[in-house]
């Protein structure tokens, strides 16, 4: 017994030093930040010259970037606060904006140029940061950061310096998208290098190479428009993901099993079974199974389940159109134009919020708003839940598919709709393919496209690798909305009047023609495009954001999200751009 207690003191004592030893590390990191951030503020009191400030608010961003990795996973509130966009808040809990704050907000208003009429809000900002650094460091001092943990951050910071680092959508003002990535990669060398039985492995041998090569050439800080984004993804930044959960193999840690958006044993952000879809959905009672989405199916082509047996939600949503309908807007019931266009099911359930307005959470809300909508499908649940009852081949299957013989509920009907429209997602496009190794499955023009698409476009800023939607990946815990300033028509004479998310939150001016980003998978499928179905190619779409969208074309659009710049795009790069998102269609 005597020998089980020591051995037992001996463990409790490694695991603790473990802790400690990580505890200390981001520590001093946030020492360092503290450090440079009380530089800015020093440089901002004392009315230094622009190009002092600057170097203040680099030097304090790249100490920040060198903890990202730990900040994003284990303070996720504080990350989204301390480096989250320029742009205000929503939060629906409270019907009101959070006003932005953090490091982005500093940076438009130091660049491309500062004016000095805005320093007091420069130093409150300042000292916000100041504030949030002192927040992480009370945290730091107390998180126990378990091996497991520690390895699936820094994982994912890989997959956030793809998908947010090198896009520039973390640098919109400052373009320093690769210095700041070579800062996350050296952090997360640090991080693995700090226990040396890590360090000691042969994973680490070659995540030590791609560290150092993929950091040369982030530090050349090469132009942002002729970047080749697809080799270092593909060359340095995935085979780097891998390695780490090979690190995690070899060290015979086991994987965090916690229901994650992305699985701890993946190790390519591009594999089919990234995403874990279930991690958006509240309990199991919800998680699609093969019988509940062949069941589904049934229910999405039956037109029982409307008015006068008239219309299935196969009527609007045709599989052959990656289930949208090539009209610019739905038709109502007796035959008249609807308000929206009606929007691609491809990839739904990767959103907080369906709808182009995003007004239901979930897909089963959804399911039930167009169902009872006097216009869509006038249907009544509990009416159709009695002839469903009344099938003997519908009581079997939802026997099947729930493990019940109590009668067919409404929300078993909601949920068996949303798990089949939750299988329209395979991740099989050529783009898929090429990502996961058959270089033949995009031609060169494809794969310029990608990279004006990520690099020159700025698409991939809101259209977040790899769903291409706007949940903002990799964490996908919220999914945004953009006001883009779409006309009523192609003429572009005048702003659409569709409110879009305002409507729903009429307190909230700053909603006024926002809409969710639906995903870009199957566009090629999927016309017309925006809300309105304005559009009728991919080529009319890339010429409106190449103009700067409702701005660029002289419309009032006072809360655009979307940058008023044009892109400078010629006719063959946006050929190249179309050419690729072609390339996102999936394969049968």
């Amino acid at each position: 017994m005597l020998v089980l207690a020591i051995g037992s003191m001996s463990c409790q004592k490694k695991d603790t030093y473990q802790s400690l030893t990580y505890n200390t590390y981001l520590v001093q990191q946030v020492d360092s930040l503290h450090f440079n951030i009380d530089q800015l503020i020093h440089a901002i009191e004392n009315n230094q010259d622009s190009t002092e400030i600057r170097q203040q608010f680099i030097a304090s961003r790249l100490a920040y970037k060198k903890i990202e990795w730990a900040v994003s996973y284990f303070l996720p509130h504080t990350a989204a606060a301390i480096n989250g966009p320029a742009l205000d808040q929503l939060d629906l809990d409270e019907n009101k904006f959070i006003p932005a704050e953090g490091f982005q907000v500093v940076e438009e208003l130091i660049y491309p140029s500062y004016d000095t009429t805005t320093q007091v809000e420069l130093l409150l900002q300042a000292r916000k940061l100041k504030n949030l650094s002192n927040k992480i460091h009370k945290n730091f001092e107390a998180i126990t950061f378990e091996p497991a943990s520690v390895l699936e951050a820094l994982k994912l910071e890989v997959f956030q310096i793809t998908t947010l680092g090198i896009t520039g959508f973390d640098t919109p003002a400052s373009k320093l998208q690769f210095t700041e990535a070579s800062a996350s990669l050296k952090g997360v060398g640090q991080a693995i290098a700090i226990s040396k039985s890590w360090a000691n492995t042969q994973a680490y041998s070659t995540i030590d190479s791609l560290l150092k090569k993929a950091v040369a050439i982030c530090e050349v800080n090469p132009a942002k428009n002729t970047f080749d984004y697809l080799d270092f993804i593909l060359t340095y930044l995935d085979p780097l993901a891998k390695e780490i959960v090979a690190l995690q193999r070899e060290l015979a840690i086991p994987f965090l099993q916690n229901n994650q958006v992305i699985p701890g044993e993946i190790g390519s952000l591009f594999d089919s079974q990234t995403i874990n879809l279930n991690a958006f959905l509240p309990d199991s009672t919800y998680y699609p199974t093969a019988h509940k989405i062949a069941l589904g199916k049934e229910l999405f082509f039956d037109s029982q389940l409307s008015k006068d047996n008239r219309r299935s939600c196969a009527s609007c949503h045709h599989p052959e159109k990656a289930f949208s309908e090539n009209r610019k807007t739905s038709l109502d019931l007796a035959g008249n134009p609807l308000q929206r266009n009606a929007l691609s099911l491809n990839y739904a359930g990767y959103y907080h919020g369906q709808f182009w307005d995003m007004r239901s959470v979930t897909l089963e809300s959804q399911t039930t708003d167009v169902i009872t909508n006097k216009d869509e499908m006038h249907g009544n649940l509990k009416e159709i839940v009695q002839v469903l009852n009344q099938s003997d081949s519908y009581k079997k299957h939802f026997a099947q598919a729930y493990q019940t013989d109590t009668p067919i509920a409404v929300w078993q009907v909601e949920n068996a709709l949303a798990s089949y429209i939750r299988s329209l997602s395979t991740f099989n496009s050529r783009f898929d393919q090429y990502m996961r190794g058959n270089k033949r499955a995009m031609t060169q023009e494809e794969q310029k496209g990608f990279n004006l698409f990520v690099g020159k476009a700025q698409c991939a800023t809101c259209h977040f690798l790899p769903v291409f939607n706007g949940t903002v990946s990799p964490y996908f815990r919220s999914s945004e909305q953009e006001v883009l300033g779409v006309p009523k028509d192609k003429a572009g004479l005048h702003l659409d009047d569709d409110l879009g998310r305002y409507v729903f939150n009429t307190d909230l001016e700053q909603l006024k023609h926002a809409f969710k980003t639906p995903t870009i998978r199957n566009i090629n499928e999927s016309g017309p495009y925006m809300h309105n179905g304005v559009y009728e190619s991919l080529d009319e779409v890339m010429d409106f954001y190449n103009k700067g969208g409702g701005i660029g074309l002289g419309l009032d659009v006072e809360n655009q999200t979307l940058p008023d710049t044009p892109l400078d795009l010629t006719e063959q790069e946006i050929q190249a751009i179309v050419t690729f998102m072609k390339a996102l269609s999936d394969q049968p």
